[in-house]
């Protein structure tokens, strides 16, 4: 067995003989694609990312490595969740007047650090400088993503759920990308649930939003510097949702 990598069980393994970071972060996320491979995780090594496919539906964490890595002195990483859905992509393509998405990646869902949705930033990060420390720091991160990460995926993958389970920070931040999509999958008494949520959350989005969304029943649409809740009020008159 080669070391620093997991067995067929998946057992975690000694790490501290690993020195380089990117070694010691890589064999994180390959014994982390082992403890999650009953939930359909694999790990890509060369993008440092976990993936579960779900169709054309792709739940990511992505392991982004501290850039002030270095070898005897930091190696850390911290945790990215992304959702992406070919449907939605389609969907944006087939019908440009309705998406305000602009950029190649237009399957782009929601997505956001690990301590932006626990609230904790720190709880997205893992330090692994310390060889004796690595193997518990890696456990306790594997049962993190298990109590918070798997649970956020879980909240977008019923459209007709999703706005009642999606945490506030998820909708306040992808309210647009969120509605777009459960539009494309037939949802739009979701996608207006949805609306109203986002709306009662924070009472000062009101004015920005009715101006978006006067600016699409007139059939105009917002100025690229527009910010966005404007963006919002006009993906709402546009998507026809009341």
């Amino acid at each position: 067995m080669d070391a620093g990598k997991p067995d067929d069980q998946g057992e975690l393994v000694e790490l501290a003989a690993l020195e380089r970071p990117t070694e010691v972060v890589g064999a994180a996320g390959q014994w982390l694609a082992s403890q999650l491979r009953g939930e359909g995780f694999t790990w890509a090594r060369s993008l440092a990312k976990l993936e579960r496919r779900i169709g054309v539906r792709r739940e990511q964490i992505h392991l982004q490595s501290s850039k002030w890595n270095r070898t005897g002195e930091l190696i850390e990483f911290g945790a990215v969740l992304n959702v992406r859905d070919g449907a939605l992509r389609k969907w944006r393509r087939a019908n440009p007047a309705l998406t305000s998405y602009v950029g190649v990646n237009d399957d782009w869902l929601c997505g956001h650090p690990l301590g932006v949705l626990t609230g904790v930033w720190h709880q997205g990060q893992v330090d692994l400088t310390a060889p004796a420390a690595r193997n518990a720091q890696l456990e306790g991160f594997l049962r993190r993503l298990r109590a918070e990460a798997l649970p956020w995926f879980d909240g977008s993958t019923e459209p007709e759920q999703a706005a009642e389970r999606l945490p506030s920070v998820t909708i306040g931040l992808y309210f647009v990308d969120l509605a777009e999509w459960l539009v494309c999958r037939g949802c739009q008494d979701a996608a207006a649930r949805l609306m109203r949520r986002w709306l009662a959350e924070d009472g000062a989005r009101r004015p920005d939003f009715e101006s978006g969304r006067s600016l699409g029943e007139r059939g105009e649409r917002p100025d690229v510097s527009a910010g966005q809740w404007v963006r919002a009020g006009w993906s709402s008159a546009v998507l026809g949702l009341t």
